[in-house]
């Protein structure tokens, strides 16, 4: 399972590497003007590109080059379900792309970290095609959280659900698949659901709910076993 793993991973980038710089590319210059010259194609665009590359994942990875590994439809509807979220964002213009002055700094650092998978994969003693890129899976997801952390005015909440969903499951693959760099997507999860869940509570009426301090307690106590979890991958 393993072996089938990292060989499909070699596949995926020694046919698409073009492919892969071109919407890297795309997505740096995407997110360098929300962040100095936001307008409201730019914010259009970045939903469209949140969408291509979702499927992009969904049947060029997972149904393409990965569709030897076992689950990989069950990981296709998953992806699939990600880029409906922005479909859905598209079509009800609700997420703004706007920061907030609030965690903008921690979602920076995770914009830049998918950048660091290919040199943690070359320090580990791997060779390109098979090495990790910004252009997997769980890089992906973790470029979807920075932009959701940077640009969190108003998000779409869908969106990061999924994507939370996503961080657990790189979790299992840490020691599974033996791919360390899948810790920086799980770590990342971590201070992002306590944020947004903070968040989101604050302004949510709660007539004959738990408390807010339970709820906050809860939260914690998810994001604890977590780093215990991933800490023992």
């Amino acid at each position: 399972m393993k072996e089938i793993f990292w060989n499909s991973i070699a596949d995926y980038n020694a046919a698409t590497w073009p492919w892969q710089i071109v919407m890297m590319s795309i997505a740096s210059v995407l997110t360098f003007i929300l962040w100095f010259r936001p307008s409201e194609w730019a914010k259009t665009a970045t939903k469209i590109y949140m969408v291509a590359v979702s499927l992009w994942i969904a049947f060029v990875y997972y149904m393409g080059f990965g569709s030897a590994r076992d689950y990989s439809n069950v990981m296709t509807i998953f992806w699939c379900m990600i880029a409906l979220s922005w479909i859905y964002d598209l079509a009800t213009r609700f997420s703004t792309f706007q920061r907030s002055g609030k965690s903008g700094a921690l979602g920076l650092v995770m914009l830049v970290l998918p950048l660091a998978y290919p040199f943690i994969s070359v320090s580990r003693g791997l060779e390109f095609p098979q090495i990790t890129t910004p252009m997997l899976p769980s890089a992906v997801a973790l470029y979807m959280l920075g932009m959701l952390m940077t640009f969190n005015k108003k998000i779409n909440f869908f969106a990061f659900l999924l994507v939370l969903h996503w961080s657990v499951i790189a979790i299992s693959k840490i020691s599974l698949f033996k791919i360390p760099e899948d810790a920086l997507l799980a770590a990342a999860c971590i201070p992002s659901m306590v944020i947004f869940v903070m968040h989101v509570l604050k302004e949510y009426d709660r007539p004959h709910k738990p408390s807010y301090a339970t709820v906050r307690m809860l939260v914690m106590a998810v994001a604890l076993l977590l780093a215990g979890c991933m800490i023992a991958a």
